[in-house]
């Protein structure tokens, strides 16, 4: 079941897993269970990965990505500068 929480544009970081507490941009919902993820590194925007939500924990809503999504005019340069942010905040 879809977590109502969890929408496009969303940042999360991933809970459990080989890549767990990386960070991620949700670009795409797919279905009730699954979204596509971005980092904008090992996983581009033409590459998403397939994230089950009760794998991701929301870190931030950002209305910012989310239209930038909506246009289509993100790239991963920008994906990977703002997820950035997130770990130089976690390591402080």
């Amino acid at each position: 079941m879809k977590d109502k929480n969890l929408q496009e544009g969303d940042v999360t970081v991933s809970r459990a897993g080989h890549d767990a507490g990386r960070y991620y941009l949700i670009v795409k919902i797919v279905g009730e269970d699954f979204c596509l993820a971005v980092d904008g590194r090992l996983r581009k925007m033409d590459n998403p990965k397939v994230k089950r939500f009760k794998h991701l924990d929301k870190v931030d809503e950002r209305q910012d990505l989310k239209e930038a999504l909506e246009k289509g005019n993100i790239t991963d340069k920008a994906v990977n500068a703002e997820l950035k942010k997130y770990l130089q905040t976690e390591r402080r």
